[in-house]
């Protein structure tokens, strides 16, 4: 939802006389969450088809939730870099993406979580976290 809202605005907010999504920077943006969108689906379905086979799944389940994590955040934040100040607003509906991605990452677990899962699914020793 958060890359049609992006794209949305790009298409309809002028600056200098044209569309924003004119500008080569904005579309870097949109490719860019375009790209972590797709792997994040493509990802979550690798997950989702390991377990409805009933095939060793823990592994993959916990690649998805680290890809999916980091991807949810970084489009939102690269929404908020082309919405600029109004999708930090009540008024646009951006903020409360962004906002249902950081209570996801503390209720289910941050990538750094879930890679360090995938690291021990792996046998890779990890470091003790530090408090």
């Amino acid at each position: 939802r958060v890359l049609d809202l992006t794209i949305a605005y790009a298409k309809e907010r002028e600056q200098f006389g044209k569309p924003i999504g004119a500008f080569q920077a904005v579309q870097h943006h949109c490719a860019d969450m375009a790209i972590a969108v797709l792997g994040a689906r493509f990802i979550a379905y690798e997950a989702i088809w390991r377990l409805s086979a009933d095939r060793e799944a823990a592994e993959t389940v916990s690649m998805a939730k680290a890809w999916v994590s980091e991807a949810y955040e970084q489009v939102c934040a690269l929404g908020h870099q082309v919405h600029g100040a109004i999708g930090f607003t009540e008024e646009h509906d951006l903020h409360l993406y962004s906002r249902h991605a950081t209570a996801t990452a503390l209720t289910f677990g941050d990538d750094a979580h879930h890679l360090t899962r995938v690291a021990a699914h792996l046998g890779v020793p990890t470091p003790a976290p530090t408090t």
